[in-house]
């Protein structure tokens, strides 16, 4: 066995024992961000990724990776969400979701056309939880969707300036929702399932001109996701705990397919500057059926639409005197999924404007890269109260990546 394979063998081991009875939680559906490096420069890096976490970002960077590369780091998440009655009232909030999504990434050449790699990382979920008896309590008081991916990926260079990759997906999910039951019931029914889900992805990487002009194209398929668990309810009126014993309930939900193309420009050899959009098919997020074995079933039509995320970020390496040291910004703009009609306090969701800052040293064969995000949703109203109360909910949330890497030789 090569060294790169024992290299690439250990962090295997060690990111399913790390990782697999952990998987990671968020609030909100599509956590992008999942690396300190390219938090700071808003995750636009398809075109220009240096790091193992190419294996999320766009795996054909993998085949111009020197040598054996290893990263470990993790995002820590707050975020608060409130709803404002259409008719007026006191506002509810939310409790205050803090989140800690953890990720290794491994990668290595084979030779020097095949480069392998290996992430296990969590970008799906959502964590909120409302007050037991607020106005919107029978659509939603806490609902949790957690999942980890684990991708082994292969790259391969099949011209000095031109890369493709292909890898797979096992995702493993975890769901957790508690709803109200209406008012002449009382108390609450609490649905808890897992699965596996199975995807693929494929990139490619063109170097137009080597480390001032690239173009990047990935792609993620759908993975669909089959959950089969306990129904537990808990009716206060206890008149109906014979009609309503616990019981199988289950559901399905589709993660979406993400296209991205990206774009890397060095005006200067200390500045990089990058661009990806992200088109993202949430139409696949349209509606869960809730099928129960005795109990009435229950639909959530969330009416998803296939959307875009827009993310411009920049990368100044300082002069000779400061080597290793880099300092980054970004923007994003992101589009919400969910129309008005459907909008409801299980995914508060909206256009969002993200704000990125970040920083990283290098010295020898170790890096540390921190990245700051301001995820700042627009106000969104609720219009139908066809999956919740009518009114409008506002969010912020909050988003500190930190990764160490470390490079053989």
């Amino acid at each position: 066995m090569t060294t790169t394979a024992r290299v690439l063998l250990s962090a295997i081991v060690f990111t399913s024992l790390a990782l697999a009875a952990r998987p990671g939680l968020a609030s909100g559906f599509l956590i992008y961000d999942v690396s300190g490096q390219a938090i700071g420069r808003a995750s636009a890096v398809s075109a220009d990724v240096d790091e193992p976490a190419a294996v999320w970002f766009n795996p054909a960077n993998l085949a111009y990776l020197k040598g054996v590369n290893a990263s470990v780091g993790g995002v820590f998440l707050t975020s608060k969400s409130t709803f404002s009655p259409s008719g007026g009232g006191a506002e509810t909030s939310t409790k205050r979701g803090n989140f800690f999504l953890p990720s290794i990434f491994a990668s290595g050449l084979l030779t020097d056309r095949v480069a392998v790699g290996i992430g296990a990382y969590s970008t799906f979920g959502i964590g909120i939880t409302w007050p037991g008896d607020w106005v919107g309590r029978e659509s939603a008081i806490h609902a949790s969707l957690e999942t980890l991916t684990f991708n082994p990926t292969v790259a391969v260079k099949v011209h000095p300036r031109v890369a493709v990759a292909a890898g797979f997906d096992a995702v493993r999910s975890v769901v957790d929702f508690t709803n109200g039951l209406p008012p002449l019931i009382g108390g609450d029914v609490r649905l808890a399932a897992g699965t596996w889900g199975y995807g693929f992805n494929v990139a490619g990487l063109y170097k137009i001109s080597p480390d001032r002009l690239h173009l990047a194209l990935t792609y993620r398929s759908r993975v669909k996701l089959d959950f089969d668990g306990q129904a537990n309810f808990s009716p206060a009126n206890p008149d109906f705990a014979p009609v309503l014993p616990d019981q199988r309930g289950t559901a399905s939900i589709t993660l979406p397919d993400i296209i991205t193309v990206g774009a890397m420009g060095r005006p200067r050899s200390d500045l990089a500057l990058t661009f990806d959009a992200n088109v993202v098919l949430w139409s696949t997020y349209d509606r869960i059926d809730i099928n129960f074995q005795t109990a009435p079933d229950r639909a959530i039509v969330s009416n998803g639409r296939n959307t875009f995320t827009l993310r411009g970020g920049a990368d100044w390496t300082f002069p000779a005197r400061w080597p290793g040291l880099h300092l980054r910004g970004g923007l994003i703009y992101d589009r919400s999924a969910i129309p008005s009609t459907n909008l409801g306090p299980a995914l508060p969701d909206s256009d969002r404007v993200d704000v990125a800052l970040g920083a990283g040293y290098g010295r020898g064969h170790f890096r540390a890269d921190l990245g700051y995000l301001l995820v700042i949703f627009l106000p969104a109203d609720s219009t139908t109260g066809q999956e919740g109360p009518v009114g409008t909910y506002n969010t912020i949330a909050q988003l500190l990546g930190l990764t160490l890497s470390v490079r053989w030789p």
